[in-house]
């Protein structure tokens, strides 16, 4: 493959990682209006689905939110019924936040129908390409929860740079 094609191709993947992206944030939004969460929400409780119990802080870094934005976004969340504080086990001085059962099957449903789809999608796939898939995801995911930082510490060199 030329390196014009391999470059066309590169902005091929990226540009529908891209469209997904927004449609994955569109749709999120959409559930999260449904529900009656916000957006950060959503992110919050995906978080603690896929790493378990976490601090306060470690929701901050994964979601990007302060400290403080964190705090009122669990006082949001306990007070639906979406999470509880916990003592940490590990430290006195910390909190775990836990998912209550009970809501997170109630969002898994409202996702039952995209994940029948994404399954669909899957089955077709020949085995070496799902292994790619999964080795592609598994790399991009290594960057993203950084991303957040990156970002306000871009966003602050650009305002520094103006003034």
């Amino acid at each position: 493959m030329s390196s014009s094609n391999r470059a066309a191709l590169h902005e091929t993947v990226i540009r529908c990682l891209r469209q997904f992206i927004a449609g994955s944030i569109l749709n999120n939004q959409q559930i999260a209006d449904r529900l009656g969460l916000r957006l950060t929400d959503m992110q919050c409780i995906n978080v603690l689905d896929l790493l378990g119990p976490s601090t306060p802080g470690e929701l901050a870094r994964c979601t990007g939110l302060t400290t403080g934005g964190v705090t009122v976004m669990l006082d949001r969340l306990e007070k639906g019924g979406y999470v509880k504080r916990q003592p940490n086990p590990r430290d006195r001085r910390s909190i775990l936040v836990r998912l209550n059962p009970a809501k997170l099957k109630k969002i898994r449903a409202v996702y039952a129908e995209i994940e029948r789809q994404m399954e669909t999608l899957l089955h077709g796939m020949p085995e070496p390409e799902l292994r790619s898939v999964v080795k592609l995801f598994s790399k991009m995911n290594e960057f993203p929860m950084e991303h957040p930082r990156r970002v306000t510490v871009a966003h602050n060199r650009v305002e520094a740079a103006g003034s």
